[in-house]
């Protein structure tokens, strides 16, 4: 994911705990805010930020779906590594299997396209927006991209290079743990006219 996020000023990681991408794109950006929605988890990134050492990571406590005036058109990029069902790393965590219901990839999917609504407003023009999950499932991904229309909030998508084998789908890229690597994944960029 952190590879896909171009250069820039200002990163906005908007559901960054525990903070590896806020800190893996440190380098890439001359400042990054990091919002997570639970004080538990923001303490999370900035025992990270300061493990590793990394000083231009300013640490927010936000809903993502709730309006940010301050950020309003000032991010080169904005990353949604929105919350999401998790199946693409059950490997890793097989009590997802006991503990999901459909119902909750419906709710999740409601969730993502608003975090995408409104932290679309913090991009400028000419910069990104990238959307990911750690999901397999086409309604979290595709759908929810579909469901956020882009062209609607002046948004192209973008192609996008990875090293990592993956299936290109309408609007991103699907990452499956047998070609992939260990986990499922999905992302898609989008640069705002």
């Amino acid at each position: 994911i952190c590879d896909i996020v171009p250069n820039g000023d200002i990163l906005i990681d908007c559901c960054a705990a525990p903070g590896g991408k806020s800190v893996l794109c440190s380098n890439k950006f001359n400042k990054v805010f990091s919002c997570e929605l639970y004080e538990h988890r923001a303490n999370l990134i900035v025992g990270y930020c300061n493990r590793m050492g990394v000083k231009n990571v300013t640490v927010k406590i936000a809903d993502s779906t709730v309006f940010n005036k301050e950020f309003s058109g000032v991010a080169d990029s904005v990353l949604c590594d929105c919350p999401c069902s998790g199946f693409g790393v059950v490997n890793e965590n097989p009590d997802i299997k006991l503990n999901r219901v459909y119902s909750d990839i419906c709710s999740l999917h409601e969730t993502q396209v608003a975090i995408l609504e409104n932290c679309s407003k913090y991009v400028k023009s000419g910069g990104y927006l990238i959307y990911s999950t750690c999901s397999v499932f086409n309604e979290e991904n595709d759908l929810t991209i579909k469901a956020f229309a882009p062209e609607k909030h002046g948004f192209d998508v973008c192609e996008i290079e990875s090293p990592l084998r993956g299936i290109k789908t309408q609007y991103g890229i699907q990452f499956l743990p047998h070609i992939s690597g260990d986990a499922g994944f999905y992302v898609c960029k989008m640069r705002k006219h």
